[in-house]
């Protein structure tokens, strides 16, 4: 199982330049990182159906569409529609919840008042990195698959958080001894998010 966070100590004791260009991913090294039944057990977990979303008319004003999560399971209602109808495969959905998840801790980081440690920076910041390449590797293979990203950072505000966000970490791992590495199955980022999320661990097939 590949580690979720791949560092290596430098001798210099500050690093100020941080590389964010991965290798690219041949196709052929594409695989789809849940299968139906942990993604199912991910939707179920998070009660998350056609049945249950909040319709958009149940939705009072644009200015509670951000934040609205009328059916209380952490998902953004807008958001949350948007998978299930975007998405014909459970998988899919699955992913697109786990990413949010891991959205909403990088939201979280920028009013974080409590000292942020370098390891959970890295963590955030390669997850940011594998999730973004999983799916840009993924459409290689379904041109049919979008990613959501756009669709959870639906408004300029959210983005200016989000850049915010990113910089504060990124700032807090130039001055550790860690460096950002890549993997070469950035997919397996959801995989690890998932089994976190389930509290379980997959037996590979």
């Amino acid at each position: 199982m590949t580690s979720l966070v791949t560092s290596s100590t430098l001798a210099a004791p500050i690093k100020t330049v941080i590389k964010l260009s991965p290798d690219p991913i041949t196709q052929h090294t594409v695989e789809l990182p849940l299968n139906e039944y942990h993604a199912l057990e991910i939707l179920a977990l998070k009660k998350v159906s056609s049945s249950q979303v909040p319709r958009a008319y149940e939705i009072l004003s644009t200015n509670d569409k951000v934040m609205n999560d009328i059916n209380h399971n952490n998902i953004r209602d807008d958001y949350e529609r948007l998978l299930l109808s975007q998405y014909q495969r459970p998988e899919y959905v699955a992913m697109g919840i786990l990413a949010a998840a891991h959205w909403d801790r990088l939201l979280a980081t920028l009013n974080q008042k409590d000292r942020i440690l370098s390891i959970t920076a890295l963590s955030l910041i390669t997850n940011n990195i594998a999730i973004n390449q999983c799916y840009y590797s993924l459409q290689q293979v379904d041109n049919t698959l979008i990613s959501p990203i756009l669709n959870y950072f639906n408004t300029d505000q959210q983005l200016v958080i989000k850049d915010k966000a990113e910089e504060k970490l990124l700032a807090i791992i130039a001055t550790s001894p860690f460096t950002i590495t890549f993997e070469p199955q950035p997919c397996q980022r959801f995989t690890l998010l998932a089994e976190s999320m389930l509290q379980t661990t997959f037996i590979p097939q």
